[in-house]
């Protein structure tokens, strides 16, 4: 045999309704907030004699180079590794 149910408040159910997802959509807001990061980026001029290889090495925090500098020629639009006198790269601040 089924039970039935019978709302009995209306006016405390809907007022948990209300608040349940009032608290939700704040939690679930501020999370999305917090887990967004702008990339940041400063800029450089490259000096004769420098290369892409040493201008990584001594920015990079950590992790592989060879990823670092992937992601300097990706920022930069660079087809290769060749970068010239007076030239302006863009390094992430990340790592």
């Amino acid at each position: 045999m089924k039970k039935k149910y019978m709302l009995k408040n209306e006016l405390k159910f809907i007022t948990f309704l209300f608040s349940f997802a009032l608290i939700s959509s704040i939690i679930f807001l501020v999370s999305t907030v917090n887990g967004y990061k702008e990339n940041t980026y400063f800029e450089i001029r490259v000096n004769e004699g420098d290369t892409l290889w040493e201008i990584a090495n001594l920015n990079r925090k950590s992790g592989d180079i060879r990823g670092f500098i992937y992601e300097i020629k990706s920022i930069n639009n660079l087809k290769d590794s060749t970068i010239y006198t007076g030239m302006i790269l863009k390094i992430p601040d990340k790592q």
